[in-house]
């Protein structure tokens, strides 16, 4: 199944604009050549000293990082309530970081989006989103998921899945994993079209386990399934009743899912970071991501490993979020 293809044509049809705070990146400028060579969206790049290898266009504006002082006082107002004897004058120091730059245009609707990460850290990315963007309305957390996808000659390459947390939250309260499991069905299905198939995972199936670590997992399915009644979800569920369908029937004959999940919720940040590694450099799945959801605004971080195709899967992301 080739979401991308379809993500690309979505975003060509409906052209955003995305700021790259990385522009000093080799990898964020091909990637910014790639796109825009392709007319698939808008950028914003941030001169930062090194001259860039563009001039402005229909599909490129470069804005110079010290046009960051314009947003001084409002920087500092949002600062001031966090870090106590923050003054307007470090609120214009601060914003010489291009990624908190980024972030305050894309708060004052200059662009549809940020995609970052190719330099910067998670922390650094997640930090900004939150402080600058903030949670969306009715949010309270900011989480994410990896969107798995595979080569046309893999076994899987008909299915696409995701999984959540695997980025963010180390570990998410039971009232936490029902907010990251509607969240992340509600984008899966933004994304790719399909019809999410939740599946809460653990050591245990239906009760094949009693531990005490187990109440979170199977809480957070009840709050889900009785919140989200239409939306299919099945738990406590170990990985293989899950996604093998054979395995489902001796494992969870009467269950939900049939070995057909295509969003996986793990109990917590160890188990999804380690288990989305291991899909994707065992597994041969192509991993995107981790995709930030909860934000008022799309800021998309990206791997520091990255490629830059993998920055241009990530702008496809952030075009269709």
């Amino acid at each position: 199944m080739d979401i991308f293809k379809k993500l690309e044509e979505r975003a060509r049809s409906n052209k955003k604009t995305i700021i790259l705070p990385e522009s000093y990146d080799e990898r964020v400028i091909d990637a910014a050549k790639d796109v825009i060579r392709r007319k698939i969206a808008k950028f914003i790049l941030i001169q930062t000293g090194r001259k860039l290898p563009f001039t402005d266009s229909n599909y490129l504006t470069i804005i110079d990082i010290n046009f960051s002082s314009q947003f001084a006082n409002q920087y500092f107002a949002i600062r001031k309530k966090k870090v106590p004897g923050c003054t307007v004058k470090q609120a214009e120091t601060d914003l010489k970081n291009p990624l908190t730059f980024g972030c305050m245009l894309l708060k004052n609707n200059f662009a549809d989006a940020v995609v970052a990460g190719s330099v910067y850290s998670t922390s650094d990315v997640i930090r900004n989103g939150i402080q600058i963007i903030g949670p969306a309305k009715s949010n309270k957390i900011v989480s994410s998921f990896f969107l798995f996808t595979f080569l046309k000659n893999h076994k899987f390459k008909d299915r696409v899945f995701v999984y959540a947390d695997s980025g963010v939250i180390p570990e998410p309260t039971a009232e936490q994993l029902t907010n990251i499991a509607y969240l992340t069905a509600f984008n899966f299905k933004k994304l790719t079209g399909l019809e999410p198939k939740i599946a809460f995972l653990s050591f245990s199936t239906k009760g094949s386990a009693n531990d005490e670590s187990l109440k979170k997992i199977i809480t957070a399915y009840k709050l889900f399934r009785r919140r989200y009644p239409n939306m299919t979800c099945d738990g406590e569920l170990q990985f293989d009743a899950a996604f093998e369908p054979e395995v489902a029937k001796r494992k969870n004959p009467h269950g939900a899912i049939k070995g057909d999940a295509n969003v996986f919720i793990f109990p917590d940040l160890n188990s999804g970071n380690i288990a989305y590694k291991i899909t994707e450099r065992i597994g041969g799945a192509y991993a995107t991501g981790p995709i930030l959801q909860g934000l008022a605004k799309p800021v998309m971080d990206l791997s520091r490993g990255c490629s830059a195709d993998d920055i241009v899967k990530m702008v496809l992301v952030a075009s269709n979020f």
